[in-house]
């Protein structure tokens, strides 16, 4: 089967493609790998994450594996895509489970005969090297807890120090670091927290014959010491926390117009 032809399957899954790779693969490979049946839970996120940290891939189910080649035998029946997820949810990092896709494929009737009137599932994996390496979330049936899983020939497999080093540096040649994301909320958090530690407002007793007490005596005693007046602080600064991250947005969004080519452009 033409490389090609597999991108494209995984880029826009349909029938055809489908067929086509049944047709025509001959075995597995590193981004394909077919089961007769879904596998346990464990065994299943541990493929996962071996295809996502190699660069994605599909786990095509219904598919039996012979040594002289593949048989489509099909599924009797479509296993519930929100119950495949709620199993292996456990598994999985949280960013990883918005990269999986589970496709049903019946074919009542079909070009190539041996598919007719046959049900097969498809799981795509995609490719996430920006947040790479996944790790496993927990043990279970053929998985271990804080694992790093690669495909190796055709098996998902536990990477080897080497094995590692290119999945890390996969995410390196992306560019992409989640550090400027914690320094961003850092530095948020403790401005939020220093906003909280000066009042907006300064506040005195107006009259009465203990106005220059402090205007936090009970309720009770209000008449005796005047009114309440709230002033604005003079050493609160004129922007405050929420207009600060307006202004920040508007000035985020020019960067990614000028980035785009399309500032001052009209709507």
């Amino acid at each position: 089967m033409k490389k090609e032809e597999f991108a494209k399957f995984l880029e826009e899954p349909t029938r055809e493609g489908l067929r086509y790779i049944l047709q025509y693969q001959t075995g597995e490979q590193n981004e394909l790998d077919f089961k007769l049946e879904w596998p346990t839970t464990g065994k299943l996120a541990k493929h996962i994450l071996a295809f996502v940290n190699f660069g994605g891939g599909c786990l095509i189910v219904g598919v039996k594996e012979e040594e002289t080649g593949l048989e489509s035998v099909g599924l009797h029946s479509f296993k519930k895509k929100e119950d495949i997820f709620n199993e292996i949810d456990k598994f999985l990092p949280k960013d990883l489970m918005n990269q999986l896709t589970i496709l049903d494929f019946e074919y009542k009737e079909s070009e190539y005969p041996t598919l007719k009137n046959k049900k097969f599932q498809v799981l795509i994996i995609n490719d996430y090297p920006q947040k790479i390496p996944f790790v496993s979330s927990r043990d279970g049936d053929g998985i271990k807890k804080d694992r790093i899983y690669t495909r190796r020939g055709i098996q998902s497999v536990e990477a080897s120090y080497e094995e590692i080093q290119q999945i890390v540096n996969r995410r390196i040649d992306t560019g992409y670091s989640s550090t400027s994301e914690i320094e961003l909320e850092t530095h948020l958090t403790q401005l939020k927290t220093l906003y909280e530690e000066i009042s907006p407002y300064t506040y005195y007793r107006q009259g009465g014959a203990f106005a220059n007490l402090s205007h936090n005596i009970s309720k009770h005693l209000y008449g005796a010491f005047g009114e309440t007046v709230k002033k604005e602080n003079p050493n609160y600064p004129t922007e405050n926390y929420e207009q600060f991250i307006n202004r920040i947005i508007n000035k985020k969004k020019k960067k990614i117009e000028l980035e785009l080519d399309i500032l001052n452009i009209e709507d």
